[in-house]
C-alpha cells in the first residue's frame, strides 16, 4: 500500500517540498522555483532553490508534467508531506456551528444523522463525502414484529435503539395462521429484546430453548441463520454524499475525467474498498497508486475513525490528489466529534 522505501530527506528539501505541495494545491498549476521565490517568504537563493528541487525530483518526490515549466509532487510526495510534515498544517477551519446545531436535531435516527452528515461534510470540504459503519453489532433491539405477508411468507421487522428499523422476508415451507406468528412475536419480544444484535447472533439458541414454540420451523430459521435475519443490511453500511460535487474540482471538470471515477464512487464498491484497505486502524490516508485499483489512482481517501458507543466506523472524503489535505483532517475531526456527541 504505502511505498516500501521513502528516501530522506534534507530539512531544505523539507521546506521546499512543503512549500511547493502547499503552492500546488492552492493554485493548481506547476510550480517553478521562480514561483517559489517570487510568492514565498523564505530567504532562500533562486539557484539554491532550484538545486532543492532537482534533488527532490531525482529521488522521486517530486515531477514534471511538461519537459518545460514547473513541477508538481508525485503520490511519494504527498505521503511525506502528509506524514512528515504535520507542523505545516493550517488552523483555518471554514467550519460553521450551524451545521452542528442541524445534524443534532435528527440525531435521534442515526439513518438520517449519517445520511446528512455525508452530505453537510460534502458541503464544507468540496469532496465526496463518505462514512462507512462497521459496528451496528453493538445496538441494541428495543421491538421486534412479525408480520403474516401471505400463506407461507413472514415478514421479520427489527427496530433498533439506534433509530434504525430492518426488515426482510422469511419463506416457510408452511402456511402459519396469524394467531400463532403472534404467539411467537410475543416469546421473542420477552427473550431478545434489550439484547445487541452481536448478543443474539450468539446467544439467541440459549436464549429460546425452553420456550414452547422452540421446535417450530420459523424459530429454528431464525436460530440456524441468526447473522443473516438479526444484521443491518449492508447498504445501511455506507453512506454517501452527491457525486457532483467532485465537478468542483478542475481535476474532474473534464467530464471523460469524472466519468472514470464514477464506478469507484458506488455504494457497493466503497463498501468493500474501505472494508479491504482501512483494516489497519493507523491507516487515515490512501493517496493515489495507494488505493491499489486504476480506478482510484488519481484520487485520494482522507478519513478518521469514530466511536459513539452505539456504533463505529470510518468518515472520511475522496477527491482529487491535490487536495488541502491537513485542513481536511481537522474538518473530519470536527464530523467525528459531532457524530458521537449526537449518538
Amino acid at each position: 500500500m504505502y511505498p516500501n522505501y521513502i528516501p530522506n530527506l534534507t530539512d531544505r528539501e523539507e521546506t521546499i517540498l512543503s512549500v511547493v505541495v502547499e503552492s500546488y494545491i492552492e493554485v493548481g498549476m506547476p510550480i517553478s522555483s521562480g514561483y517559489i521565490k517570487k510568492n514565498c517568504d523564505l530567504n532562500i537563493s533562486p539557484a539554491t532553490i532550484r538545486n532543492a528541487m532537482s534533488s527532490l525530483e531525482k529521488k522521486g518526490y517530486l515531477t514534471h508534467l511538461h519537459t518545460s515549466g514547473g513541477r508538481v509532487p508525485t503520490d511519494i510526495g504527498y505521503r511525506y508531506y502528509v506524514n512528515i510534515l504535520p507542523e505545516f498544517q493550517s488552523s483555518n477551519n471554514p467550519f460553521s456551528e450551524n451545521i452542528e446545531q442541524d445534524l443534532l436535531i435528527i440525531s435521534n435516527n442515526v439513518d438520517e444523522l449519517l445520511d446528512a452528515t455525508a452530505f453537510m461534510l460534502a458541503k464544507v470540504s468540496h469532496m465526496f463525502g463518505v462514512i462507512s459503519v462497521s459496528g451496528y453489532q453493538r445496538s441494541i433491539l428495543t421491538d421486534i414484529e412479525l408480520v403474516c405477508i401471505e400463506g407461507n411468507r413472514v415478514m421479520l421487522v427489527l427496530a433498533m435503539d439506534t433509530g434504525l428499523v430492518e426488515s426482510i422476508v422469511l419463506n416457510l415451507n408452511l402456511d402459519i395462521k396469524p394467531k400463532l406468528i403472534h404467539k411467537i412475536t410475543h416469546m421473542l419480544k420477552d427473550r431478545l429484546v434489550g439484547c445487541t444484535l452481536k448478543e443474539i447472533q450468539f446467544s439467541i439458541k440459549n436464549r429460546l430453548n425452553d420456550t414452547e414454540m422452540y421446535s417450530h420451523e420459523l424459530v429454528q430459521i431464525l436460530i440456524k441463520d441468526s447473522y443473516k435475519y438479526f444484521n443491518i443490511d449492508s447498504n445501511k453500511s455506507i453512506y454517501t454524499s452527491s457525486t457532483n460535487v467532485l465537478l468542483e474540482q478542475p481535476e474532474f471538470q473534464n467530464i471523460s475525467n469524472f466519468q472514470r471515477i464514477l464506478p469507484a464512487l458506488d455504494k457497493t464498491y466503497l463498501n468493500n474498498h474501505f472494508k479491504e484497505n482501512f483494516k489497519d486502524h493507523s491507516t487515515q490516508t490512501l493517496i493515489g497508486k495507494e488505493n491499489e485499483d486504476e480506478l482510484l489512482n488519481d484520487c485520494s481517501i482522507i478519513t478518521t475513525q469514530f466511536d459513539s458507543g452505539l456504533i463505529k466506523g470510518r468518515i472520511g472524503v475522496l477527491g482529487p490528489k491535490r487536495v488541502p489535505y491537513m485542513s481536511v483532517q481537522a474538518i473530519l475531526e470536527k464530523f467525528a466529534e459531532i457524530i458521537h456527541n449526537a449518538l
